[in-house]
């Protein structure tokens, strides 16, 4: 094993992976006493574990993430459900893409937080509006990786394909599908990355509940230690899902088929 691993029950640890977040914590420790900060503006470690213990014993962290998480998950179901099969529609038709391309471009500009207004108004303040921005933002950037990942597929791999036979459902899972998985698991991962940005702008902004929420709740009351927390809670979730899902899935498939390199 190498010097810069150690193994914690299954899962091998990357010792200078967690160097950074050793400094991080260490600054955190003696940045108030070196600038006098009150608490208030610069809780401790101490404060926010203690409001991390309370907020865990009434129930409230653990039903906050949960409607987080959820939220999340469906619109990465909803925008990516939809934007797969019409980004390749639309890589497909030449046309329909040099035409579509510059609408795309300015909507996934926008995709995100700056639809929040309109989405209240649409939707009210709560679920409806917080999926609907995760889910827009989720679905341009998966459309926009799709789109990509079909038009870099060489024409003289669809003309092999077709010219042994390949119409309908097998020019699409021996060709397109395959050609393009690539840009669309990069897409996925990006697109996960900003909805999880969305999802925590639109909670702040139009949310009843979630992470978001909790942390623009607690500013009123200037419980910045609930504020330091929630921002905590979101760093360590994406984390989790980027190295426990998208990493393992990358390694699994097109690392693993020498599509690209580790």
């Amino acid at each position: 094993m190498s010097a810069g691993f150690f193994r914690l029950g299954r899962f091998r640890v990357d010792l200078l992976a967690v160097l950074p977040f050793l400094l991080l914590i260490l600054m955190w420790r003696t940045l108030p006493s070196l600038t006098g900060m009150p608490e208030y503006m610069f809780p401790t470690i101490g404060a926010v574990w203690d409001k991390a213990v309370e907020l865990t014993a009434n129930g409230q962290l653990q039903d906050n993430i949960l409607d987080s998480l959820g939220r999340l998950f469906l619109a990465f179901l909803i925008g990516n459900a939809l934007a797969v099969p019409i980004g390749i529609a639309i890589a497909l038709n030449r046309s329909a893409s040099d035409f579509l391309r510059p609408v795309l471009t300015f909507l996934q500009s926008i995709a995100g937080v700056a639809w929040v207004p309109l989405a209240v108004i649409w939707f009210g303040i709560g679920m409806g509006s917080v999926v609907f921005v995760i889910a827009n933002t989720i679905f341009f950037s998966t459309l926009y990786n799709t789109v990509a990942g079909v038009e870099s597929i060489p024409k003289v791999l669809h003309r092999a394909v077709r010219s042994h036979g390949g119409r309908g459902w097998a020019l699409y899972s021996e060709l397109i599908l395959p050609g393009a998985f690539v840009n669309i698991l990069l897409g996925l991962r990006i697109a996960m990355a900003r909805g999880w940005h969305a999802l925590v702008g639109a909670e702040m902004i139009a949310g009843s509940n979630g992470l978001g929420y909790m942390t623009m709740e607690a500013v009123q009351w200037y419980q910045s230690s609930t504020i330091v927390l929630g921002i905590l809670c979101i760093g360590c979730l994406w984390l989790a899902m980027d190295q426990l899902i998208f990493r393992p899935l990358e390694r699994r498939t097109v690392v693993r088929w020498g599509m690209v390199r580790q």
